[in-house]
């Protein structure tokens, strides 16, 4: 037997000699109160209590609609008859989250208009809340009757409480978005570091190969000589012919590797004269590789005698190295054509570069980021997100701009202006 006061009432019951007097039976009752209070209306329960049990057990490493569904059921357990809607808005200026919560068994059509979401009811309360942004809100319906003082009380209350939970969970997301930022960057750091120390091994293989190529291309002219000086030259022309190519092909290997090693070398401070044609086509030379086995055109379309730009010609060859190697890649599936126009403006004093490819072009919403750092549309993990940063940083210092217009499927055209050299008045042609 359980020693239970009401179990002990309950069993002497069956036996009229010991049958329990009034006093002790209300005495029983008094003695737990929590049992009649389980059997009355939730209202009657400590509302505060629920409104903090709720408070703490709201999770706040979800989204806001999960948050707000949550929120109403614990609400719904002490407002069963009740209505329950909220809006939070956004500061970033993202749509706002619309939610509404209707008593057990009803059905009807929510408005979406944040100012009066339940128009049906007999009575709405609305209390704004304060989670950092302006114009959200919590709203508290009656159906049938008007709110009671206390249910008007509880929901003072748990506004209050949304608020807080609201701006905990956006604190919470804030924190997870810099968290991921981080880790980004991190990654990045760590890939910026892996290419600068493959630049310095790519400099000193190339410096290696720089003696081997003097060789060669010293001995095939003395085997040229060679075939020269014979009296049967002219039956020896294929071979010839191969000492020929076995030069040139050693002599474009030389020059590259020069260019490459000027290239990777660090920039000088002094900004000289620079001839942009002569950039560009090195920089299509740099790029070669990008081009090859892809159905990739390249058009140039230079205006007459285009004078030089001011500037250091190593930041320059990376702007267009960028650039073109940014268009062979979203040409690289289905080719296409790359054309670089350029034409003076000696009015204004620029020199105006326009890079257009047909590749896949840029979606609309990502325009106004190309430019960020780190920031990059490549899904294949080519990209880094730094190189129309870089070359817009580049542009900046020389004194020019560069704009860039895109559609999605059609392609996208880069227009790049620089001041041009102040010549001396002299040297300029009559």
């Amino acid at each position: 037997m359980s020693g239970d006061p009401e179990e002990l009432g309950g069993a002497a019951s069956a036996s009229p000699s010991v049958m329990p007097t009034a006093p002790e039976v209300r005495s029983s009752e008094s003695a737990h109160p929590a049992r009649r209070r389980n059997s009355e209306s939730p209202l009657a329960q400590s509302w505060r209590d629920v409104l903090l049990r709720l408070s703490f057990s709201l999770p706040i490493d979800v989204e806001l609609e999960q948050l707000l569904r949550e929120f109403m059921e614990g609400l719904a357990a002490l407002l069963p008859s009740a209505a329950f809607g909220a809006c939070l808005v956004s500061s970033s200026g993202a749509a706002p989250v619309v939610l509404s919560r209707l008593p057990a068994g009803m059905a009807l059509d929510i408005a979406r208009d944040p100012t009066r979401l339940f128009p049906g009811f007999y009575d709405e309360r609305i209390f704004e809340l304060e989670d950092g942004a302006v114009g959200s809100t919590l709203h508290l319906a009656s159906p049938l009757q008007a709110l009671s003082p206390l249910q008007t009380q509880i929901g003072t209350q748990a506004a209050l409480l949304l608020a807080a939970a609201v701006r905990r969970a956006r604190l919470y997301m804030r924190a997870e978005e810099s968290a991921r930022s981080i880790r980004k960057l991190q990654a990045q750091v760590i890939q910026n570091e892996k290419l600068a120390s493959l630049g310095q091994i790519v400099a000193g293989v190339v410096h290696e190969l720089n003696n081997p190529l003097t060789s060669i291309i010293a001995y095939s002219d003395y085997l040229k000589r060679m075939v020269f000086a014979r009296p049967t030259y002219d039956e020896q022309q294929d071979e010839l012919e191969r000492l020929r190519r076995i030069g040139e092909a050693a002599t474009r290997i030389l020059n590259f590797s020069r260019d490459l090693v000027a290239y990777a070398r660090p920039a000088a401070d002094v900004p000289g004269t620079v001839h942009v044609p002569a950039i560009v086509e090195k920089a299509l030379i740099f790029c070669e590789h990008e081009f090859q086995g892809t159905p990739i055109q390249i058009f140039r379309e230079f205006e007459g005698q285009l004078p030089p730009v001011r500037g250091m010609a190593g930041q320059l060859t990376q702007v267009f190295v960028n650039l073109f190697t940014n268009a062979a890649h979203s040409m690289a599936m289905d080719g296409g054509e790359l054309r670089i126009t350029m034409h003076a403006d000696r009015i204004q004093q620029t020199l105006t570069v326009e890079v257009s490819d047909t590749g896949t072009g840029i979606a609309e919403d990502d325009m106004p980021q190309i430019f960020e750092p780190f920031f990059t549309t490549k899904t294949d993990g080519r990209g880094t997100g730094l190189g129309l940063s870089i070359v817009r940083g580049i542009l900046d210092a020389h004194g020019g701009t560069i704009h860039a217009d895109s559609t999605l499927g059609e392609g996208t055209v880069f227009t790049l202006t620089l001041p041009l050299a102040v010549m001396v008045q002299s040297l300029l042609p009559p």
